[in-house]
């Protein structure tokens, strides 16, 4: 039993500490949602890994200014085998022939030859013993300025590749936000949507209520259905939205857009209360893409330096140590060995390259002035988006307000419209009229909180603010 008791009270303990985290990752808010974001999306997988690219092209430059190693190990062993042919003449049987010198004959025994018979006689095989050889080499490059440039472009090059990484997630952040408001606003323009089709519904039936004691047409009921069908319509829509962006933003933030997630309408509005120029300031010198092109411009720098630099001489220092031991046969009569050193400097230098360098230096110069183009453009872009986006946020701070008393106002029209109509003393169409003015005023509110939120958002995105 007192197992059971302690089992049971563990069980209530997990679940008491798991089970509401469990929950609350059930409803995601926006931090949720950007983390989720940084974990799963591809571009952002994309940019770690250039600049793990990045970090090994730097640790590649590094290694111009160590000794390059090379070890090596060699062993063979074989045999010979001597072989010897014998030929042999088989003869026919022998005739007697005259040969004439001057004047005198002689008789001279021939033979003719039938066919000849090889031999092969086989020695026994000589053994060459084995022969071992142990290597060491080594080589510095002592004075290379191409190498001292070609390493602060690799770092240049790093240290852009990191920025890019923070510009890519500043980026997916604005998307998530974005899409994230735009899920807020439709969720309250649904809410707008069913509160108007409530007040369709009650007001149809007191419409029709008022025709059966006859004291309105029945053209009066016939419009207000045609009002609440199409109050039906805006909720239908609206409930599309809703389903469209959660899906929209399930895929923004890596998830599968086919699966219902829940996501919290809590969030916090973030403001910037500095001027226009200090805003400015702060882009021009925090945003990271900025930042990042400019370390581009000086690994293009340095590689043209480089490039330069081809035509300077190359000192370098060499070395290398082997040992070799070999026996033939009988290692007491073949068996020796042999220790070589060799070292030095040597200086090179290209007379001429088919103008291999004069390209070189043409391409990384070419390079150089695109990159510097290219920087400009891009301060002038962040600069023109910083700006127009904190005069968005002045615009949309004041159309805010206007959207917060046009309803108002329009709440009291409906209120005044429809107790004239009760009385008689509005036709329905002004009812109509005052209804639908709610609803487009309640809409016209969310979406300018909506376009607030995002033009914040938008603000901290092109100044460079996570």
């Amino acid at each position: 039993m007192r197992f059971m008791k302690r089992t049971l009270v563990l069980l209530l303990l997990f679940i008491g500490l798991y089970g509401n985290p469990l929950k609350a990752q059930d409803e995601m808010t926006l931090d949720d949602c950007i983390d989720l974001a940084l974990q799963n999306r591809a571009s952002i997988i994309a940019a770690h890994g250039q600049a793990t690219l990045a970090k090994y092209a730097r640790l590649n430059a590094l290694g111009a200014f160590l000794p390059r190693l090379n070890a090596g190990y060699d062993y063979s062993k074989g045999k010979q085998t001597h072989r010897k042919q014998d030929v042999e003449l088989v003869y026919q049987e022998p005739y007697i022939d005259w040969e004439v010198i001057g004047s005198d004959s002689l008789k001279v025994i021939r033979y003719n030859v039938l066919d000849t018979e090889v031999k092969e006689l086989e020695y026994d095989d000589l053994d060459l013993g084995t022969s071992k050889t142990l290597r060491f080499s080594g080589s510095m490059d002592l004075i290379n300025v191409s190498s001292w440039f070609d390493y602060a472009s690799a770092s240049a090059s790093k240290a852009s590749a990191q920025l890019n990484v923070i510009a890519s997630e500043q980026d997916l952040i604005y998307s998530v936000k974005m899409y994230y408001y735009a899920l807020l606003a439709n969720v309250e323009n649904l809410t707008v949507q069913e509160e108007a089709v409530k007040r369709a519904e009650e007001q149809l039936k007191l419409t029709q209520s008022k025709y059966d004691l006859g004291s309105v047409s029945r053209s009066d009921v016939l419009k207000q259905k045609v009002q609440y069908g199409n109050d039906q319509l805006s909720l239908l829509a609206a409930r599309n939205a809703v389903t469209n962006s959660k899906a929209n933003l399930a895929y923004t933030i890596g998830l599968d857009p086919s699966k219902d997630y829940q996501f919290s309408t809590r969030y916090t509005t973030r403001e910037f209360t500095g001027t226009l120029a200090e805003a400015i300031e702060f882009g021009l010198t925090h945003k990271p893409s900025l930042l990042a092109m400019q370390k581009n411009v000086d690994s293009y720098k340095h590689g043209y330096r480089a490039a330069k630099a081809n035509y300077l001489p190359t000192l370098s220092a060499y070395g290398s140590y082997s040992i070799f031991s070999g026996t033939l046969g009988d290692t007491v009569t073949y068996d020796y060995s042999r220790h070589t050193r060799n070292y030095g400097l040597s200086v090179s230098y290209t007379i001429f390259d088919g103008f291999l360098r004069e390209r070189q230096v043409a391409q990384a110069k070419v390079y150089l002035n695109n990159q510097k183009a290219q920087l400009a453009d891009e301060r002038n872009a962040a600069v023109s988006a910083i700006k127009k986006a904190y005069l968005n946020i002045q615009q949309l701070k004041e159309q805010e307000k206007v959207s917060e008393e046009n309803v108002e106002a329009a709440l009291e029209d409906l209120k005044i419209t429809q107790e004239k109509y009760n009385l008689g003393a509005a036709a329905i169409l002004e009812l109509l009229d005052a209804q639908v003015s709610l609803k487009e005023a309640q809409v016209s509110l969310i979406r300018a909180d909506f376009d607030l939120n995002l033009a914040i958002a938008e603000l901290e995105n092109a100044m460079g603010k996570m």
